[in-house]
């Protein structure tokens, strides 16, 4: 392949200064597009895009991706885990035990300081991989999310590829809301506007032609269309080198940062614990020393080392590391299996946020419909066209041509499949377009024709269209006047008919104007009708059951929509959103309305047609001014801010621009609502994973704390060792985050409502299920220690009977793991328990390592053989942690009631029995009040049953006068 005439460094410096002076040096666009080998008006050719042209291209100016940082190693991250201040001081006792146990004892003196180093460096191996997977899991995630398709000129043919595969000589079609994926020059451009604030702090948005054509990489096109000569890409365009510059860590998300405050509490009280336990120790150590008279002699220093080690180890227990590290694992499971139900997670807090939402803020097309547009019913120059479309021979020449003309270039749609289309395309001249926008409502394109009159064809919202027509065109081609009373028939008799059918409605319509001197407006004045298409968009099946499943879940859902008022409102019947008494309105009356009547009007907001994004903000900005948490789907541009107020913002993956997709928290690939529905699920998931590994670690917590304490007072030192406190350590922080942060969601989760902004992270049915469960196994373990010779067989103190107590303790957990499956009121904690794999793989690993410590870790875990007996008893002692867990639910019932519609846990006000005695006092009252409402009720079925039979009289006139089609 012959070599190019610039090199990567020429080109990019180009764009570092955007002087048109160096530009025009070099020989301008045309220069740089020769110097490139590229054809402008088809694009590389198939010779170039082979994977020898493509990889001598990749060679010369580089891949359209920035590398990230390279991942920390393994090695890294264990010195990492090993940073943390418990750990380097227990590392530094059990150096010292073990200097000290080799000089006072060396056959077996070295053992109980090699086992804490061993224990240590486990501790610090799991911790330091399950980040490492952690951190391959976020890339991976990472390269998915900011791949996108772009559409290319390539071999003649438009084409979609991924960002990654564009190359330096590429030729990119660009629209409104696209984002530039490289550097790169612009041509054919159409009132093509860029905001480059991001990039020069220009506020204003730059206009872009051929004085001004140069495009910066990851800024967006906020108007317009153009075309786009790739010239730089990867980490030689702007966007790349800025990246660079910037890189950085993973943000917490909120979850974590009030789980580190929680973390942080236990922690604390762990280290009061632990020097209240090194106190007592120290203390009766002293006091033993003192008592019998002996001087301090160097062996008692190991007692002492020993002592120590024990404090620190509590400590190491206490500080429950686990909790972050659960929400990280919960987090990184959710998205990776939110990613197979079409959801695209892009910032890690949505996840937690979109559980608790209560409101969802939907688009129409695409999103609660099938987005398969299907003209079904047409009206041409006064002439209705019901089932049966008007073909060729039913129109006059020049009316087919307009129609035919207006329909094939007034369009960006990618074409994939017709060729005549295309063939029309290419045959026309365009002189400018004004592409669609959600304040215009329409779109138009000016047609350079012979002579001075241009055509233009102008499509979009029908009664928008129609204000600017004056004249209409009959089938048969010929012009008459449109009169003002004759629209408001078109509007009456077609538009309304047509939207009550739910009907999206289009106008098309044309005018010959004189050329234009690259007008921003275009003349849209004196047009002609056409006619008005009636397009239908089904509503996809699986919506109304997903709204419906919302409701139950205490999530209110709103359409809104650019449609007419009439079709949304059927589309949202349809949906089973728009009921009972529920408010339909359009923008410019909610726009319009007072604070007070906001108030009044958005709690029974359904639907809100003709919108403009300015009113979804203001819909979204109200509702959360209310309390509420708010998700809302957009797809356009402008959407933007309503995406960025919002509490989740959803952008469509498919129909999306760019700039929504980088202002929203989670793609939706599949434009689909129940996607939505998906989201919520595993947004609830993630709270009640956490809730329940803060249940188990909590329990585990206070036993581990309350048993090392008071063992240490009673008998001289812990019952449990640092080994065996290390061993539990990992049980409850890196294996329980594990288990129990991968739980599937299960439909019950939108059975109730959703929790509030500000809840607590531990509920009073958590904390009954947390104190009950302590106070059995402190009973339990109390039992074992002081009264478990004689049921056991044991010698008291021995080391049988501590690795008993040791083994009941793990066992418990155990047991308390599979509790802490159910935070709420359920009874069965092991409801699909065998559907959760991890779940089940921690547990049989957890039961096989305690076998292995117990049995064969001897004097290096300070444990013993046990006798299957005492195995038996064990398990039998810890199993009655499921019967204590069912009574701890039923005894807590009086205080922590469930609605039984919703499954919610409400807390009961403590003057609930005095409310109950004032409502028998209001009987007589409440029985008045249900009589008017039923009247009411009654009063409104009447009105409704008189408006239906006016409706079929009605209907029957027309039929008997055969002007059915009017009023159908």
């Amino acid at each position: 392949m012959a070599d190019f005439a610039f090199t990567a460094d020429e080109l990019s410096q180009l764009f570092d200064d955007r002087h048109f002076a160096e530009l025009k040096a070099k020989g301008g666009l045309q220069a740089i597009a020769k110097g490139l080998k590229t054809n402008l008006e088809t694009g590389l050719n198939e010779e170039q895009l082979s994977e020898e042209g493509r990889a001598g291209r990749v060679r010369v100016f580089g891949a359209n991706k920035t590398d990230p940082p390279p991942p920390k190693t393994l090695f890294e991250l264990m010195l990492e885990a090993l940073e943390d201040a418990t750990l380097k001081i227990l590392i530094v006792a059990a150096l010292v035990s073990l200097a000290l146990g080799f000089y006072e004892n060396p056959s077996s003196g070295w053992i109980e300081g090699t086992a804490i180093l061993v224990a240590v460096v486990i501790v610090v191996l799991v911790t330091s991989l399950n980040d490492y997977s952690k951190e391959q899991q976020f890339r991976r995630l990472s390269q998915v999310a900011d791949d996108k398709l772009i559409k290319v000129m390539r071999c003649g043919q438009q084409q979609q590829v991924s960002v990654y595969d564009l190359i330096v000589g590429d030729v990119v079609e660009l629209g409104t809301g696209d984002e530039i994926p490289a550097d790169g020059l612009v041509f054919a451009s159409h009132n093509m506007k860029v905001d480059e604030s991001s990039m020069t702090g220009e506020s204003d948005a730059i206009k872009k032609n051929d004085n001004e054509p140069f495009l910066i990489s990851g800024t967006p096109v906020t108007e317009g269309v153009g075309r786009m000569l790739v010239v730089a890409v990867g980490a030689h365009s702007q966007k790349g080198k800025i990246k660079a510059l910037l890189q950085k860590e993973q943000e917490d998300t909120p979850l974590q940062e009030k789980l580190e405050i929680v973390a942080a509490a236990i922690g604390n009280l762990g280290l009061v614990v632990a020097i209240l336990t090194l106190t007592v120790l120290v203390g009766q150590f002293g006091w033993r020393l003192y008592s019998s008279g002996q001087g301090f002699e160097l062996h008692m220093l190991e007692e002492l080392i020993g002592f120590v080690i024990t404090a620190i180890t509590i400590v190491v227990v206490a500080v429950p590391e686990g909790l972050p590290l659960a929400v990280t694992i919960s987090l990184a499971y959710s998205m990776m299996k939110m990613l197979k139900d079409n959801n695209l997670v892009r910032h890690l807090d949505a996840c937690e946020t979109m559980g608790g939402a209560t409101n969802i803020c939907s688009d129409k097309t695409g999103t609660l419909t099938e987005n398969r547009m299907t003209v079904t019913h047409v009206w041409l120059g006064r002439k209705m066209y019901g089932n049966s479309l008007p073909t060729q021979k039913d129109l006059a020449a020049e009316v087919h041509t307009a129609l035919v003309e207006g329909i094939s270039i007034n369009s960006t749609a990618y074409i994939t499949k017709s060729k005549d289309k295309n063939t029309v395309r290419q045959t026309l001249k365009i002189s400018q377009l004004y592409p669609f926008s959600s304040e215009r409502k329409r779109m138009s394109i000016l047609l350079e024709a012979e002579g001075n009159v241009h055509r233009l064809y102008t499509k979009g919202a029908s009664e928008i269209v129609l204000q600017y027509c004056d004249k209409i065109v009959s089938p048969e081609g010929k012009v008459t006047p449109l009169s003002d009373e004759e629209k408001e028939e078109i509007r009456v008799d077609v538009i309304e008919n047509f939207a009550a059918q739910g009907l999206r409605t289009i106008c098309l319509a044309y005018g010959d104007v004189p050329p234009q001197d690259n007008s921003e407006e275009p003349p849209e004045q004196g047009l002609t009708c056409i006619g008005i298409v009636g397009i239908k968009d089904p509503v996809r099946k699986e919506v109304p059951a997903a709204v419906a499943e919302c409701k139950k879940a205490g999530i209110t859902v709103r359409m809104v929509t650019g449609d007419n008022i009439l079709t949304a409102k059927k589309i949202a019947e349809e949906c089973g959103i728009f009921y009972g008494e529920g408010i339909a309105m359009e923008g410019r009356e909610f726009r319009q309305l007072s604070e007070e009547e906001m108030g009044n009007v958005v709690p029974k907001l359904q639907v809100l047609a003709r919108s403009s994004p300015s009113d979804k903000y203001i819909l979204v900005s109200y509702l959360r001014k209310l309390g509420e948490v708010v998700a809302v789907t957009g797809d356009g541009t402008n959407d933007a801010p309503a995406l960025k107020e919002s509490d989740v913002g959803f952008s469509m993956g498919i129909s999306g621009t760019d700039v929504a997709k980088e202002a929203s928290d989670i793609v939706l690939l599949d434009d689909n609502f129940t996607s939505i529905v998906a989201a919520v699920m595993w947004g609830r998931n993630v709270y009640d994973s956490i809730r329940k590994f803060l249940q188990f670690q909590l329990t585990v917590n206070l036993v581990a704390l309350l048993i090392a304490f008071v063992s240490a007072v009673t008998t001289g030192e812990s019952v449990l060792t640092p080994v065996q406190l290390l061993w539990v350590n990992l049980i409850m922080d890196t294996m329980g985050a594990l288990a129990l942060a991968t739980e599937q969601p299960t439909k019950d989760l939108l059975h109730r409502k959703p929790y509030g902004r500000h809840d607590f992270l531990i509920t009073k049915q958590m904390w009954c299920n947390i104190i009950g469960q302590g106070i059995f196994q402190a009973i339990v373990l109390f039992f074992v220690l002081y009264r478990g010779e004689s049921f056991f067989g044991v010698v008291s103190h021995s080391l049988e009977h501590t690795t008993i107590v040791f083994n009941t303790f793990v066992l418990c957990q155990v047991v308390n793991e599979i509790n802490s499956r159910k935070i709420d009121h359920q009874l069965n904690v092991f409801s699909g328990i065998l559907s959760n794999h991890v779940f089940l793989g921690i547990l049989v690993f957890t039961l096989l390592f305690q076998y292995v410590i117990v049995e064969f870790g001897g004097s290096f875990t300070a444990t013993t053989h046990l006798t299957s007996d005492q195995w038996m008893k064990c398990a039998g002692v810890a199993l009655l942690g499921f019967p204590v867990g069912v009574v701890i639910r039923l005894l807590s019932r009086p205080f922590v009631q469930t609605d039984p519609v919703t499954k919610q846990t409400v807390e009961v006000d403590p003057a609930i029995v005095k409310m109950m005695w004032q409502k028998v006092k209001r009987a007589s009252v409440h029985m008045e009040i249900t009589e008017d409402v039923e009247k009411r009720r009654a009063n409104k079925f009447k009105d409704v049953v008189q408006r239906k039979i006016q409706l079929n009289r009605m209907l029957k006139e027309a039929k008997g006068k055969g002007d059915l089609k009017k009023h159908q």
